[in-house]
């Protein structure tokens, strides 16, 4: 059975839940953008065991494509910096200045990646934004958030739903029929979302919507380890 992002954040252990999650993210991610090596290796270290802990598979399946993107940017910045060359094939060159930058690019990257990672595992989207509407965001903002949300699951669901169906009749065998297969199911899914997003839309007029999606109200925990956490960061930060 195929295992939903959605499942993952339900299932996932959390030592840290409610709104304060969501809080103990953006803070950290703060922290290691403006603080100093020390801090980002901590949070590296730090939201790479919380994740371990949540669910070590998804983790793992999660920061998959973004590491290959990450090694990929690395390598273009080690070649693409003059200075004071370290070492040279052909026409690859990597230099002092290259290696600083891209250590240090990789470092700060890494951290960033641990924390959103983090928050994606535990966080669903109408927990995120429960948190933000706490924050005194605009109701128009949360109102969007809510309503690109469950118009991605619907596309998604129209593709998946449509993908099954032409893998089942062998529509994607050949390059041709897989093109033409392609471009119908793009058509496709465009326009039965927009007809179920209309569906949506009736559904909810009929339940008096007025513009307040109903927010969730979860029991806040760990307060005493985001304090610690954001505590060391910090340190971490100011003395390194």
């Amino acid at each position: 059975m195929h295992e939903t992002l959605e499942i993952v954040q339900m299932r996932s252990r959390k030592i840290i839940d409610g709104n304060l999650k969501v809080y103990l993210a953006l803070s950290s991610l703060f922290l290691v953008l403006v603080l100093g090596k020390f801090s980002q290796i901590l949070a590296v270290v730090i939201f790479s065991v919380l994740c371990i802990y949540a669910d070590w598979k998804a983790y793992l399946r999660i920061i998959r494509i973004p590491a290959f993107f990450l090694l990929g940017a690395m390598a273009v910045i080690l070649f693409t910096i003059d200075g004071k060359v370290l070492a040279s094939f052909w026409i690859f060159r990597i230099t002092e200045e290259s290696t600083g930058i891209a250590f240090s690019v990789l470092l700060r990257s890494t951290a960033s990646l641990s924390i959103l990672s983090f928050l994606i595992m535990t966080t669903s989207i109408p927990e995120f934004i429960t948190a933000l509407s706490k924050l005194k965001i605009p109701k128009f903002v949360v109102e969007m958030l809510m309503l690109v949300y469950r118009a991605i699951q619907i596309l998604f669901e129209e593709i998946s739903r449509l993908d099954t169906a032409a893998s089942s009749r062998l529509g994607f065998l050949g390059f041709r029929n897989m093109i033409r297969t392609a471009s119908l199911l793009a058509f496709s899914a465009f326009m039965k979302s927009l007809k179920r997003s209309e569906i949506m839309e009736e559904a909810l007029e009929s339940r008096c919507y007025r513009g307040c999606y109903p927010l969730l109200d979860s029991r806040t925990e760990g307060a005493g380890i985001s304090a610690l956490i954001l505590s060391a960061l910090f340190l971490a930060g100011w003395f390194g």
